[in-house]
C-alpha cells in the first residue's frame, strides 16, 4: 500500500490543511510581488526625473493685435526770459497759469494734467578783446576773455505734459494752448490707454498658436505631449510711430499762433506678443 493509503484519517485531513494553507501562503506571495512591482513601476513611470533627462519640446508662438489709439499726450512749455530773476518767473507764471485754465475750460481734468519740468537758468554774455594778443596766434593757448562773463537774463522754462482723451479735441487743444501762452508744443505721442487688455488678446493669440504648432509638430514626430513645465512671454508693444513736432525746436513758435494746427492723424499702432512653451512629451 502507498503511503497515502497508511496514513490515518486524521493524518489526512492534517497532511489536506497543510497543503491548502501552502498553497495559499504561495498566492498571496505572489500576489505581494504582483502589487509590489506594479507600485514599483507606476512610481517609476510617475516619479520626477532628473531635469536633464526630461524629454522636452520647446515651441514659439506669436500673436498680433492692431489696434487705434484713444489716448495722445503733447507737452506745452512757456519760456519766458527777463533781466531780474522774479520778472521772468512772473511773466511765466501768468501765462503758465492762462494755460492750465484754458485747458480746464475745454474739459481737460486735472488728473491729466502733468509738469514735467520747471528750470531757471542764467543768460551770460561773453566779451573777448578787439585784438587778439599774440598768445592767441599759438594753438596751444586758447584766447584769454577781456572779462569774466556776466549774466545779463534769466530764462524760466516751464513744461506742462497734457492727456487727451478725446482725440477729437487735440487739433484744436494745439493751438488753444499756443494761443494762451505757451511759446513751445510738440513732443505729440499716440497711446492705448488700456494697453494691459490689447496685450492679453495678443498673448492669447500667441499661445494658441504655440499650441497649434506644437501639436502639428508631435504628429510628425510620432510623440505624445504631457503637459505644459514652462511659460515665457516676452511680448512688446504697444509700438509707437514717430512723435509729431511743431515749429522751430519741435514747437508752435510765438509767430504761429494765427495758422491753424494740423490735422493729427493718430493711425493705427500694433501689439506683440512672442510666447514660448515647454512641453515633456513621450
Amino acid at each position: 500500500m502507498t503511503f497515502f493509503q497508511n496514513m490515518q484519517d486524521g493524518d489526512r485531513a492534517k497532511m489536506g490543511r497543510w497543503a491548502l494553507h501552502t498553497l495559499l501562503l504561495i498566492k498571496l506571495f505572489v500576489l505581494v510581488l504582483v502589487v509590489y512591482f506594479g507600485i514599483l513601476s507606476w512610481h517609476e513611470w510617475n516619479a520626477p526625473t532628473n531635469p536633464a533627462e526630461v524629454r522636452q519640446l520647446n515651441i514659439s508662438g506669436e500673436g498680433r493685435v492692431l489696434a487705434k489709439p484713444d489716448t495722445a499726450v503733447f507737452t506745452a512749455s512757456v519760456i519766458t526770459s527777463a533781466r531780474k530773476i522774479g520778472d521772468a518767473q512772473k511773466m511765466n507764471t501768468e501765462r503758465s497759469n492762462a494755460i492750465v485754465a484754458y485747458l480746464k475750460n475745454a474739459g481737460i481734468p486735472e488728473k491729466d494734467l502733468r509738469s514735467v519740468n520747471y528750470s531757471v537758468s542764467p543768460q551770460y554774455s561773453f566779451s573777448y578783446p578787439p585784438f587778439p594778443p599774440p598768445s592767441c596766434l599759438s594753438v596751444n593757448e586758447p584766447c584769454p576773455l577781456q572779462k569774466p562773463p556776466e549774466i545779463v537774463s534769466y530764462q524760466v522754462n516751464n513744461a506742462l505734459e497734457v492727456k487727451v482723451r478725446d482725440l477729437a479735441k487735440l487739433d484744436d487743444l494745439l493751438s488753444g494752448v499756443v494761443e494762451s501762452g505757451a511759446n513751445q508744443v510738440g513732443s505729440v505721442s499716440f497711446r492705448i490707454d488700456d494697453e494691459e487688455k490689447v496685450r492679453a488678446e495678443a498673448r492669447e493669440k500667441a499661445i494658441a498658436s504655440a499650441k497649434v504648432k506644437a501639436g502639428e509638430l508631435a504628429r510628425q514626430l510620432g510623440v505624445r505631449l504631457e503637459k505644459i513645465i514652462a511659460f515665457n512671454d516676452s511680448g512688446s508693444g504697444p509700438i509707437y510711430y514717430d512723435r509729431v513736432g511743431f515749429g522751430e525746436g519741435g514747437g508752435f513758435s510765438a509767430e504761429a499762433t494765427s495758422a491753424p494746427a494740423p490735422q493729427i492723424q493718430p493711425g493705427e499702432q500694433e501689439v506683440v506678443s512672442n510666447v514660448n512653451l515647454t512641453y515633456t512629451f513621450r
